[in-house]
């Protein structure tokens, strides 16, 4: 079992999140189904713009999710997606995380949003989602 830490987008609005099933998740950000973080319960229309996929354990998901929701000043969907380009250039997440180029993490990005992701050490792949 793998988990993934994920970007969610509605209107100006962010939200990063992390679960080893992210079409469950999806449908609870989005009132489908039971549960959800309270957060995007206030908005309709969530859709994913980063999935950052790959990590072995939960608690690597975590420290991930944890450095990309303290992005400081960078606000908003596309701050999260620069801040994240920032952290890559770093060797990890967190004191205690493994190398991030040791997690075989594999990159998607909607299509609008790539120009902010720069990075030649990851597998960047398009996200189709729209």
């Amino acid at each position: 079992m793998t988990y993934l830490v994920y970007i969610l987008k509605s209107d100006k609005y962010s939200y990063v999140g992390m679960t080893n099933d992210f079409l469950r998740r999806f449908r609870q950000h989005n009132k489908e189904i039971k549960g959800g973080a309270k957060y995007t319960s206030k908005r309709d229309s969530w859709y994913p713009i980063c999935i950052i996929d790959g990590f072995k354990t939960m608690v690597e998901a975590m420290q991930c999710e944890w450095r990309v929701k303290k992005s400081g000043n960078l606000r908003g969907p596309s701050g999260r997606v620069k801040h994240l380009s920032t952290m890559l250039k770093k060797d990890k997440w967190t004191l205690k995380s493994p190398l991030i180029k040791e997690q075989g993490i594999t990159i998607y990005v909607d299509d609008e949003y790539q120009q902010y992701l720069k990075n030649d050490n990851f597998k960047i792949k398009e996200l189709y989602w729209k």
